[in-house]
């Protein structure tokens, strides 16, 4: 027999914050896979099993685990982070500590037929995952796999030296290029399984809906000069911005906080120094400093924020 004690430090509140969570997904997960049970008895005797475990899974992920992970991980439990392939195991056996923790005994209720316990979701995942992406290469425990590229479809010594270096499973977005080029990328890695001596498997990733908006109303063009401050709010230095002609757009020659287009009879007449007033987007005064004339444009600055638009 195991004895466990609480550890006076330890807020009880925490562990029944803890257990009153976990027992209603617990609950949420019981009645969420019962729902589709037609589904999974129509999958193959081989896979129901799993297709159970998913559906838990699917319903534990409706939930935002994170409150409640924290609390299981200073408690020193596991916080369900690795449950995908026995999920109701796992939170079963987590439910049955914390009950022990609060002093009491507990029995799952209700009881649930074809759980996919530790050992068993292991040896499934295990299996399944040979039967999908093939047995593992020697000497490493991973598949790799390769999305194909549209090249691919034409150029068969880039599949031939991805199988030679170690792809396992070849994969063809079928979001992309066509029937015609998937077929000659799965002739080409046929051929290369034939040279190679080594077999790949194939998986086609079916397209699925996609969201597509209609054409987008373009919306004001507004340029928003302001002032560089500090973290307090305070101005450290003006905003630069440079103003070039209209019929001869002209490129700042060093880095600016904004370009603005004017008539070039106007800025013809501009002088360094004096101050040019205007009344920005927001019908706000304000007003730009020249401090810099050249062949090109010329340079002010603004120490308060300008919205300028067209015209």
């Amino acid at each position: 027999m195991i004895s466990t004690q609480l550890n006076p430090t330890q807020d009880i509140a925490d562990i029944e914050t803890a257990l009153h969570g976990l027992t209603s997904i617990r609950a949420d997960l019981v009645a969420d896979s019962s729902m589709p049970q037609q589904r999974v008895d129509a999958a193959h005797p081989n896979f129901r099993d799993s297709a159970r475990n998913l559906l838990h899974y699917l319903a534990l992920r409706r939930h935002d685990l994170r409150p409640l992970q924290l609390r299981l991980s200073a408690l020193g439990l596991s916080s369900l982070g690795q449950a995908e392939s026995h999920v109701l195991a796992t939170v079963d056996s987590v439910l049955g500590v914390l009950h022990h923790l609060s002093g009491g005994h507990w029995q799952p209720d209700p009881p649930v037929e074809g759980i996919v316990d530790f050992a068993r979701g292991q040896h499934l995942l295990a299996e399944h995952t040979d039967t999908l992406l093939g047995p593992a290469t020697p000497g490493r425990e991973v598949r790799i796999m390769v999305t194909m590229p549209t090249e691919a479809a034409e150029d068969y010594t880039l599949v031939h030296n991805l199988l030679s270096q170690g792809m396992d499973c070849l994969r063809i977005n079928c979001a992309h290029d066509g029937p015609a080029a998937w077929l000659r990328m799965i002739e080409h890695v046929r051929r290369a399984e034939r040279a190679l001596g080594r077999s790949c498997r194939i998986v086609m990733d079916l397209a699925g809906p996609k969201l597509r908006t209609g054409t987008l109303q373009p919306g004001p063009a507004v340029v928003k000069i302001r002032p560089h401050r500090n973290a307090l709010g305070k101005i450290i230095a003006p905003a630069r911005v440079w103003l070039s002609r209209d019929d001869a757009p002209q490129s700042p020659p060093s880095p600016a906080d904004a370009s603005v287009l004017v008539p070039a009879p106007w800025l013809g007449h501009l002088r360094v120094g004096e101050r040019v007033k205007l009344t920005d987007a927001r019908d706000a005064d304000r007003s730009l400093k020249i401090v810099d004339i050249t062949e090109r444009g010329a340079w002010a600055e603004a120490d308060r924020t300008i919205y300028l638009i067209p015209d």
